[in-house]
């Protein structure tokens, strides 16, 4: 009985390991198969790269065309513009810093395992539990920043621990990717609290010297680009994305949370005195800031689920540390009949709940692209048409290499916080200008009062009905599809 329950529990990283190459395989070749956007944010951030590799222009006034904002640090835009002047298509150049980041996590957080005391089998099961983890697999095969600002976090907090429990001199290589990570997404800043927080205590001295490289090179390159770009740094990654609070954000979110992640709340919970015993709660604290980061920037129009992504790899190696410290798998093994060979069951749900969801998410996925490869069959003609086209719609301009005239959603919102002075588009389009108007949205019909539906000001689309006319609608896979509006007489 004993030979077999340790054949069982040498199969389940096997099992799992298997299980995770396949979905992490399927989830990238749909991602190298797709050429239309997988996420909105995914297209407006390929719009402005292509912008940025083509002009060399990225940050932008908010007082002329084109009115969108780059609201993330520099480090991910000037990768993917670079490979995109290699001659890689964008949006393989921008899933592919995202793939090879997901990657990087996975290893990681085995490292990280490894630190923290857990043997061979113990950090397989650790990265393949990371790589049947849905929502790292779903943003990790995105063209956004956020896989890579975490990975740096990660890889920052990894070298912090080698510094701690191993004694290597490695915290100023700590202190270098904790920069990358704020240099590519601004809120990434779980990890060097932390660092920081743990320093404390015992080694201050190292805790200032990591603060001072961190904070004061952070602020002077902040400061640098600012200047050289004449205010429109901070203008676009901090004034204008501070998006209207909307608590209800939260609600997917966390139902997100409630259904796929929290079965590994339970082994978490439960090892806290044991990780508590044997010092190793260094993990446990940076999981709680995560969370509490989470907590306070998603709860804003636009935030997704990629609030979440830091958190959930956390709980992944906080629930491994956990199990460990309880003598789960030494349990397990021994045919042991108590309480903490039950979280075998919590496990188990994870996975099979993240699976589901993988799959689930693959689907749509699937259907999307289906949806997106039809309407953009028939925008195309009028995006074709010479002059100025304004659309709502990042995907077409994407595919047919245009740029943003006016990105609707965060326009909207700066003109009515009066950052914006939205006549200009008004007259603009009273005026006939543009010879291709794309919405998601007739303006004919009331007023969407959704917050995050991407549509212009109430003036703007009466100036559209005065002076354009609907030319066609064609359905689509976001919200109602696309309604195609030309100047009145315009053939």
């Amino acid at each position: 009985m004993r030979v077999l329950r340790l054949g069982k529990i040498e199969a389940i990283p096997f099992f799992c390991i298997a299980l995770a190459v396949v979905l992490v395989g399927l989830h990238l070749a749909l991602a190298l198969w797709a050429s239309n956007e997988f996420t909105q944010p995914e297209g407006i951030v390929a719009t402005q790269i292509l912008h940025f590799a083509q002009t060399g222009a990225l940050y932008f006034s908010l007082d002329q065309y084109p009115y969108t904002v780059c609201a993330y640090m520099p480090l991910f835009y000037s990768l993917a513009a670079g490979l995109v002047k290699l001659g890689i298509p964008v949006l393989l150049a921008d899933r592919s810093l995202s793939f090879v980041s997901l990657i990087a996590l996975f290893w990681l957080v085995g490292r990280l395992g490894a630190v923290y005391g857990l043997p061979r089998r113990e950090q397989r099961l650790t990265m393949a539990l990371a790589g049947l983890t849905q929502i790292l697999l779903g943003w990790g095969t995105v063209g956004q920043v956020d896989t890579m600002a975490i990975a740096f976090s990660l890889a920052a907090f990894y070298h912090y621990a080698r510094f701690e429990r191993l004694g290597a001199a490695s915290l100023d290589w700590a202190a270098g990717w904790a920069l990358a990570g704020l240099l590519t997404k601004q809120t990434v800043i779980a990890a060097p609290m932390a660092i920081f927080l743990l320093l404390l205590p015992r080694h201050r001295s190292a805790a200032l010297r990591f603060a001072l490289l961190v904070g004061g090179l952070g602020a002077a390159l902040v400061l640098a680009l600012n200047t050289m770009l004449d205010g429109r740094f901070l203008t676009n990654t901090v004034f204008a994305n501070i998006n209207p609070f909307a608590l209800y954000k939260l609600r997917l979110p966390l139902e997100y949370f409630a259904i796929v992640l929290s079965p590994l709340l339970l082994p978490v919970l439960t090892s806290l005195p044991a990780a508590r015993r044997d010092g190793v709660l260094a993990p446990y604290l940076y999981l709680g800031l995560a969370a509490a980061v989470f907590l306070l920037t998603a709860p804003k129009v636009g935030a997704d689920s990629n609030y979440l992504i830091e958190s959930s790899i956390l709980l992944v190696l906080a629930a491994m540390i956990g199990l460990n410290r309880l003598g789960f798998f030494d349990l397990f093994a021994r045919g042991s009949q108590g309480w903490v060979t039950l979280l075998v069951l919590p496990l188990a749900l994870f996975v099979v709940q993240n699976v589901r969801v993988a799959v689930m998410d693959m689907e749509t996925r699937w259907a999307r692209e289906q949806r997106f490869a039809e309407q953009v069959v028939a925008v195309k003609p009028f995006l074709a048409v010479p002059g100025r086209v304004l659309s709502a719609d990042s995907n077409s301009l994407m595919r047919t290499q245009r740029s943003f005239e006016v990105e609707p959603l965060i326009y909207r919102l700066l003109v009515e916080a009066g950052r914006i002075d939205g006549r200009r588009l008004e007259q603009d389009l009273d005026q006939g200008r543009f010879s291709t108007v794309i919405l998601y949205d007739d303006v004919r019909a009331a007023i969407d009062p959704n917050p995050e539906f991407p549509r212009l000001t109430r003036e703007q689309r009466e100036a559209i009905r005065r002076r354009y006319e609907l030319v066609k609608h064609v359905p689509g896979p976001n919200l109602a599809g696309l309604y195609v509006y030309q100047p009145q007489g315009a053939k």
